[in-house]
């Protein structure tokens, strides 16, 4: 019971100050993370204490390595602790200046588009120019001079400038766009920053631009959700179950980070004041992640980047799994080059000192966390097949010193993400970028610059499992190979039964196959047929039968091509029916394929107008596709109905 006494403070502490004071109480969370962070570097003085396991060249190398990667990924964990101690909620802010006359100035919307196809770019249009403002233009920056974007733009109310072949991408597509904007016509006062494949809500500015109170806010940044799931949730199953990747990120990280004055440009639906971008020249151009470095631009001006934490707009998440790591070795990039920059943690810009330790935050993520997952995957493996230990401690000792480290981790992450960081799910999503993130580390830190930016491509469809080789074979290997090493020396016919680390690397073992094997899982990609994704609607509408009777019935989900409907009407395939959606109202001819159940499936027969009014209603109101509640069972259950089946 002596040897629980650590454990028992790491759980308790935790879990007594949320439950007194709130799980969102300043002071619950200064404790708690007072708490993790204190149990964390109580762990790592204990591991600098303690011999390392004694051995020859190699067994000295792996020990050394393992506790320099593990203590500065220690150290990174503990800064993201420290900077959860606080958060920042600004609606009541934008609630309290929503009638001053800010809220109507002259703003202009940009969409910048690259390689993305008519289907995305119809979507962003329609939903920047159904925006509630009374003073609004609509930019189509096209990086490709394509002709049927500018008839696109111009048949959809929005105005239309191209280039080709110009440089520094992104960043400089929209200043480009910007000394257009600024020569013609009125003069705009706001910039509303829209990638192709996001589409706006009609409520952004009036939610956004109230925050430009403050004379000195440049940037209000905006969450980016998506209406279709990730390619880990996908693949797992868990699209209802499990959020996408960025839910801690945006909605739990950035509004910490927003609290301690840290907050920064995250590339699409963020509200840029035309002034400060004015002062600073522009987006800034030195790395491939030109959102972030343009607050640390706009920062040395005296200008600030805040947060407002409402869903405004709704994004296109990358539907390949190639895609999906594509994008994160990017920003992994753009991070690691920002050490070579002026606005780097030892940089000569002028930047405040919380930014600079953001700064360092972020490099320590990419550079550090990913390379201890393969630290972490190796270690057993290397125990079984060589003997080379990775640290020497017993059960209780471990137990004492690292267990109430990695409990008050846990806790305070559950209360204060919402279950959003787990362990095995959040090491999957992690372990499937991370050779990519590796080498774009490598990449970075030899050569910076001159590497080609290359643009995540969205849009894809595909009618048959896809099996990504290149990435699920390293995990099949070491999935393999720690089963086999682990078979091997707990059979009779084994050496490893009662040696040190025996029972700790057993388990150790079992965590490692166990995430190996859901990571696999999530290599093999389903079918993507469908292009138009479906929302949960669970509303109530009128069905005017052909006959002239009407009767209610409930939308189940519903899709710019088709719903499905509960209720009394039994119809045959090829029926029809005329769908009234009330708020506003819109009469959508519907044509059933299926009855099945009481529910009814089919599509809709729509023309050009009304395909375009069911973009606006589905993309630019409150309709989301977000996990509502963290299902980590359901999740867990998934992915093994994955690997079995």
């Amino acid at each position: 019971m002596h040897e629980l006494g650590p454990v028992l403070l790491a759980l308790g502490i935790p879990l007594s100050v949320f439950a007194l004071l709130g799980p969102q109480a300043p002071l619950a969370r200064i404790i708690a993370s007072v708490c993790c962070v204190g149990f964390a570097l109580r762990y790592l003085a204990w591991r600098w204490s303690v011999p390392l396991p004694s051995g020859g060249l190699a067994q000295q190398l792996w020990a050394w390595s393992f506790l320099l990667v593990e203590t500065l990924a220690t150290i990174s964990g503990a800064m993201v602790v420290a900077f959860m101690s606080r958060s920042l909620d600004r609606s009541a802010e934008a609630d309290a200046f929503s009638t001053m006359a800010l809220v109507e100035a002259p703003t202009d919307v940009f969409i910048c588009t690259y390689n993305e196809g008519p289907e995305i770019l119809e979507r962003t249009i329609i939903g920047a120019t159904r925006i509630h403002h009374p003073d609004l233009r609509v930019w189509v920056l096209d990086d490709g001079a394509r002709p049927w974007v500018q008839d696109m733009a111009e048949e959809l109310g929005a105005l239309y400038v191209s280039r080709v072949k110009g440089k520094h991408a992104k960043a400089g597509n929209v200043n480009n766009g910007l000394q257009y904007a600024l020569k013609i016509g009125r003069r705009p006062e706001f910039m509303l920053l829209i990638d192709a494949d996001f589409v706006p809500g009609q409520m952004i500015l009036k939610r956004t631009l109230p925050l430009f109170h403050a004379a000195d806010v440049g940037i209000v940044q905006t969450p980016q959700h998506f209406f279709n799931p990730d390619p880990v949730q996908a693949n797992l199953l868990a699209t209802r179950s499990w959020p996408d990747e960025q839910r801690f990120f945006f909605n739990v990280l950035l509004p910490c980070k927003d609290a301690w004055g840290a907050a920064f440009c995250c590339g699409t639906s963020a509200v840029f004041r035309v002034a400060a971008l004015e002062q600073a020249g522009g987006m800034a151009v030195e790395t491939v992640t030109e959102d972030m470095l343009t607050s640390f631009k706009l920062g040395e001006y005296g200008w600030r980047t805040i947060f407002l934490n409402e869903r405004l707009s709704l994004g296109l998440a990358p539907e390949g799994l190639s895609e999906y790591i594509s994008q994160r070795a990017r920003w992994c990039l753009g991070t690691i080059q920002q050490i070579y920059t002026r606005w780097g943690f030892f940089g000569r810009g002028r930047i405040s000192l919380i930014n600079r330790i953001s700064c360092l935050d972020s490099v320590m993520y990419w550079s550090v966390s990913f390379q201890f997952r393969w630290f972490a995957l190796l270690a057993p493996l290397l125990y079984w097949w060589f003997g080379i230990s990775t640290f020497a401690a017993t059960p209780g000792e471990l137990l004492w010193w690292l267990a109430p480290s990695v409990l008050a981790s846990m806790t305070f992450m559950a209360v204060t993400a919402g279950n959003r960081v787990m362990p095995v799910l959040t090491d999957v999503s992690q372990l499937l970028c991370s050779t990519a993130v590796l080498a774009s580390v490598a990449h970075a830190l030899v050569r910076p610059f001159g590497h080609a930016f290359k643009v995540t491509a969205k849009g894809l469809s595909t009618d048959r499992v896809v099996v990504q080789w290149r990435v699920l074979a390293p995990f099949a290997v070491l999935a393999v190979l720690t089963a086999a090493g682990m078979l091997w020396n707990t059979g009779s016919w084994g050496n490893g039964r009662g040696n040190a680390g025996y029972v700790l690397n057993i388990a150790w073992s079992l965590l490692n196959v166990v995430t190996l094997c859901i990571a696999i899982a999530a290599c093999v990609e389903l079918p993507r047929p469908r292009r138009e994704e479906r929302f949960i609607i669970d509303e109530v509408a009128l069905l005017r039968l052909p006959d002239g009777t009407a009767q209610w019935c409930r939308v189940l989900d519903m899709a710019v091509t088709g719903a499905r409907l509960e209720g009394d009407w039994v119809p045959q395939p090829g029926d029809r029916a005329d769908l009234l959606l009330d708020a506003p109202a819109l009469v959508v001819p519907f044509e059933a394929i299926r009855a099945t159940d009481g529910t009814v499936a089919g599509r809709f027969i729509a023309d050009a107008w009304l395909r375009r009014e069911l973009i606006a209603r589905l993309y630019t109101g409150d309709y989301t596709n977000d996990v509502q509640q963290v299902q980590l069972g359901r999740t867990l259950l998934a992915a093994m109905k994955r690997l079995f089946s």
